[in-house]
């Protein structure tokens, strides 16, 4: 039992890689099935969370909070995934969303620019020059990205428990060494780090499902979850927000209780008298 999360370049062979892993153990591989359920389960549009998760901010997204809320649905789905244990999650943010997972083995795969250039040359069947601007410039956007919405530089290798560069290593290989990583103590999952991560997946179950609806979406409330149950504060300015705020929690699937400290406070003011 485990979980690997994979942080790839263009042309590094790391969903090759990822996939082979996958069979070899006989788990589950996530890639671009991770924003097709959260597209599903949140009913906003695929594209769209393609967009937050690969593709360098716009001018917009720095001033507004629609990006945020579709990256809280992938990492609602990121973190579900993760929860059920023998999964392999490929790009998406996975490493930096499950960097507090203490039994989360995480792997950055890359390889010279040159290389990649070349194996998307080849893969795609375009001029060096066309492979070669592909990979510079999704390099570019993917760590603009990544500076944007987690603060971090994808390209640091403390962000990684494990750094593999395939310039001179084929796929079946570079599965072989992530294996051999799965095997080390710290990523052995036990019964308390399991417990942690089903409180971290609860814990933006939670958030992704205020977000999700519009009575909701707009509440700034503090949550949090400890053994399975979700605590909840902050204020709001009707009884209407705050039953349906406590309601939605409760209906999550693997709560097994709901402390609310929600307050209510109005905001009408007292006529003025004459």
């Amino acid at each position: 039992m485990g979980i690997v999360a994979i942080s790839q370049t263009l042309g590094s062979l790391g969903d090759e890689i990822g996939r082979e892993l996958a069979r070899t153990l006989s788990w589950e591989f996530a890639d671009r099935e991770i924003i097709a359920q959260a597209a599903q389960r949140f009913g906003e549009g695929l594209m769209a969370l393609e967009h937050v998760t690969e593709e360098k901010p716009s001018l917009w997204d720095h001033f507004t909070d629609t990006k945020r809320r579709y990256l809280t649905y992938v990492e609602a789905i990121i973190f579900e995934m993760a929860d059920r244990d023998d999964v392999i999650l490929s790009g998406r943010g996975a490493t930096l969303f499950l960097r507090k997972v203490r039994h989360a083995l995480r792997v950055r795969i890359t390889a010279p620019e040159r290389v990649r250039a070349s194996r998307v040359e080849h893969q795609h069947e375009v001029t060096s020059d066309a492979a070669l601007h592909r990979v510079r410039q999704n390099d570019r956007e993917r760590a603009s990205n990544v500076k944007f919405l987690y603060g971090a530089d994808w390209d640091d290798p403390l962000l990684y428990d494990l750094v593999l560069n395939t310039e001179r290593m084929d796929v079946k290989e570079g599965a072989r060494l992530i294996q051999d990583g799965l095997r080390n103590e710290r990523v052995q999952p036990t019964p308390e780090s399991r417990a942690e991560v089903k409180d971290l997946s609860l814990t933006v179950q939670a958030k992704a499902a205020l977000l999700a609806h519009p009575l909701t979406r707009d509440l700034h409330l503090s949550i949090g979850c400890k053994d399975r149950r979700l605590s909840v504060s902050g204020m709001v300015e009707r009884e209407e927000l705050q039953r349906a705020a406590e309601e939605m929690l409760g209906q999550i699937p693997g709560v097994a209780g709901v402390v609310s400290e929600i307050v209510v406070v109005s905001t009408r003011r007292a006529p003025v008298g004459i």
